[in-house]
């Protein structure tokens, strides 16, 4: 927001802090909370420049809350600890432990653990009293498992031997949520390495469904193992005690010692666990204490890694290019990558193959040729399914128009979904401009229905434009030139070749393709979205008589229209002529003479537009209330006329509902008199009303004979 309306803002939300009224401090804080917990979404809270504020508020509350009634000190409590769980620090632990202390009510308690967590996190050294009221409420077996699990939550950070103790002790409760909530605090890879005996029997002791949080307990035990080597067995013991140690250290030097026990050995998979240690977030750098102390093996890892690489067909390799990935890579890596994507018969080392090898590849003038060659070979080779993909992006993303000769080779020869994802990236290069003949052709011969979407999204629309159509989606028109015009019409721009294809379908006799040309006509997406309102005049008139031919048709062929069968005609039309008739409403009038079967659906057409545009025409209200006074037309649709007349006027509405309330029919009467007893010319229709409400019968009547005779007594009673 403008300076000057934050400075507004915030010294409004200042006044309202310090009003002195308890009900408009606890709003304001109240709000301060939300703006809080807004930020999840990634959005600032405004009202951090006021945090210093907003915290000496929040203790004044809690110092003077013993002076306040019961409700208003409740009030009070609540907000002010949730300010200071987001704010607080050390110096209000014994303000949390007064109330831990002595509050019964579970919503303070919990609130007031949440706002210790920040306290006793803050802290070098824990307040012991604030320590002391939140180890009691976890040990207090008459609390329930979730005030007792926000008491072991708020010691969590805590690395002091006694809290761990506290744990181990929770651990026996005869809870078992509490147990898992204890448990949980004792999950860190060292703290597995100490208690792993314990944790196993407890783990072996749970039920299947012991809780969400159990399954992190369960997956602590097994630690990381590696990325590509879970499989695979160590035989040597001093390797395999080394890999226990990585997993779960008891310090950062034995760690590091256990980590290059494993990277300088002769055991290719204990140096491919080593490798993944180093380059997954779970690994090295999650069990050490100071992550930073990994930078300085980060040397050794990488030559490492080339030394796997540079050696025959080493199973390792897959671990070394994926520590090498695209951040590490050297020109220098170029023929061993060269090397292994010619050599290698399997699909994983072939993929991170491929990725390193993005790493080098800055453009088509400055990449390597031997390099593009190997990468472009994986799109070909019938035992690269895995990798055929991320081979064609790489590419294109690396080599722009660099790429098309590969990717249209992959068009030309590829597999289904090769050629799907060379004809998207190639689209996402420009490369429609360049090759749109060929591109068209592949996707035409896929008659609307592509082997593979791209990431969502239809390949058809990406090379043709959207929308196919509403109605007719996935139709594929016979006609060659009925198919080109088609084309036409899904390019972005609107000139006058765009209304050469539109003519060209609309006067063709095609049920489908004048459907489509319809749809093109009407959606938002299709003629507006090229060229605004004046893109759909040129068809407009040919367009108004399509619509009422269309409407006095039988249902369309149901095997034009995948989804809407035989209504895609009729319900074409119709959503055109809801676009036509806003500009001209006595096209509904036209529309409604020849319905017939459809005059339902032009009715809901008629009161869509109606609604829209918030008025009535002359040709439209006689021609609803030549509807009204049907005796052929079934009698619910005689009442939506009657309610659209009532509601949208003209200058001759009054007339056709006086005609209306002449019929003989009950319905129809007291419809018609509602919408006159409702009017400004009440007064003069009054005593024809009168007359009519006389000779309804007394029982069993519509609820507008009820209404109407409710509004003659109250204009008696005026």
């Amino acid at each position: 927001m403008p300076d000057g309306d934050e400075a507004s803002f915030l010294g409004e939300f200042s006044q309202r802090l310090r009003s002195g009224d308890l009900g408009v401090v606890c709003d304001a804080l109240s709000d301060y909370q939300q703006a809080q917990a807004d930020t999840r979404w990634g959005v600032d809270n405004p009202y951090w420049p006021l945090n210093n504020e907003v915290l000496f508020v929040a203790r004044d509350l809690l110092d003077r809350s013993s002076t306040l009634d019961d409700e208003n000190r409740h009030r009070a409590l609540s907000w002010s600890l949730t300010a200071v769980w987001h704010l607080g620090e050390d110096e209000d632990a014994d303000r949390i432990a007064e109330i831990l202390e002595t509050t019964s009510d579970p919503g303070l308690r919990e609130e007031g653990l949440m706002a210790a967590s920040t306290a006793l996190g803050d802290a070098e050294e824990p307040n012991p009293r604030l320590l002391a009221a939140v180890r009691a409420i976890a040990l207090d077996e008459s609390l329930d498992a979730r005030d007792r699990g926000s008491a072991i939550h708020a010691l969590g950070e805590l690395d002091m031997p006694e809290v761990d103790a506290l744990f181990l002790r929770l651990t026996e409760s005869r809870d078992l949520k509490v147990q898992v909530s204890a448990a949980g605090q004792l999950t860190s890879p060292k703290k597995v390495r100490v208690h792993r005996e314990v944790l196993q029997q407890l783990v072996a002791s749970w039920p299947e469904d012991a809780g969400p949080f159990s399954r992190d307990v369960r997956d602590a035990l097994v630690g990381f193992h590696s990325t590509y080597w879970k499989d695979a067995h160590l035989d040597d013991p001093a390797l395999r005690n080394a890999h226990d140690e990585l997993r779960f250290p008891l310090t950062d030097e034995t760690c590091l010692e256990a980590f290059t026990t494993l990277l300088r050995s002769d055991d290719p998979v204990a140096v491919g666990i080593a490798l993944d240690h180093y380059e997954h977030w779970e690994g090295l750098r999650h069990v050490l204490d100071d992550s930073d102390l990994a930078d300085a093996y980060l040397p050794e890892v990488l030559e490492r890694a080339r030394e796997v690489l540079r050696r025959p067909i080493s199973p390792a390799e897959v671990s070394a290019l994926n520590m090498i990935g695209t951040r590490h890579t050297e020109p220098g890596d170029t023929d061993l990558l060269v090397d292994i994507l010619g050599r290698t018969d399997s699909d994983t080392v072939r993929y991170r193959a491929v990725w390193a090898a993005s790493g080098l590849l800055g453009g088509a003038e400055s990449a390597d040729a031997r390099l593009v060659e190997a990468v472009s070979g994986v799109i070909f080779d019938p035992s690269s399914r895995g990798t055929r993909e991320a081979a064609i992006r790489i590419l294109a993303d690396r080599l722009g128009a660099g790429a098309d000769d590969v990717l249209l080779r992959a068009i030309r020869e590829g597999e289904p979904d090769v050629q799907v994802h060379a004809v998207s990236h190639l689209v996402k290069t420009g490369g429609l401009d360049r090759h749109r003949a060929v591109m068209e052709d592949l996707v035409e011969s896929w008659e609307e229905r592509p082997p593979a979407h791209f990431w969502g999204q239809n390949p058809v629309d990406l090379v043709f434009g959207k929308p196919h159509s509403v109605h007719w989606e996935g139709h594929r028109l016979r006609d060659p030139d009925l198919r080109r015009a088609h084309r036409r019409l899904r390019l972005p721009t609107a000139d006058e070749s765009y209304h050469d294809a539109m003519r060209t379908m609309l006067e063709s006799g095609d049920v489908a393709a004048v459907g489509i040309a319809l749809d093109h006509w009407w959606d938002s997406e299709g003629a507006l979205a090229r060229g605004g309102e004046e893109a759909r005049q040129p068809a407009r008139a040919l367009v108004l008589t399509l619509i009422q031919e269309i409407l006095r048709r039988p249902p369309s062929p149901p095997e034009l229209s995948r989804e809407y069968g035989p209504l895609a005609a009729h319900l074409t039309a119709l959503s055109a002529l809801g676009v036509a008739a806003k500009d001209d409403l006595s096209v509904l009038a036209d529309s409604l003479k020849c319905a017939d079967s459809l005059r339902g659906q032009v009715l809901d057409t008629v009161s869509d537009v109606l609604r829209s545009v918030g008025r009535s025409h002359p040709r439209l209200v006689q021609a609803l209330g030549d509807v009204v006074c049907d005796e052929a037309v079934p009698m619910s649709e005689r009442g939506q006329a009657v309610y659209l007349l009532g509601e949208f006027r003209s200058d001759n509405s009054v007339d056709v509902l006086l005609s209306a309330a002449r019929r003989p029919e009950l319905e129809i009467q007291a419809a018609a008199a509602l919408v006159l007893a409702r009017d400004e010319t009440f007064a003069e229709h009054r005593p024809m009303i009168q007359a009519l409400a006389l000779s309804w019968p007394e029982e069993d009547v519509p609820t507008e004979v009820i209404e109407v005779r409710e509004l003659l007594e109250d204009s008696d009673e005026e």
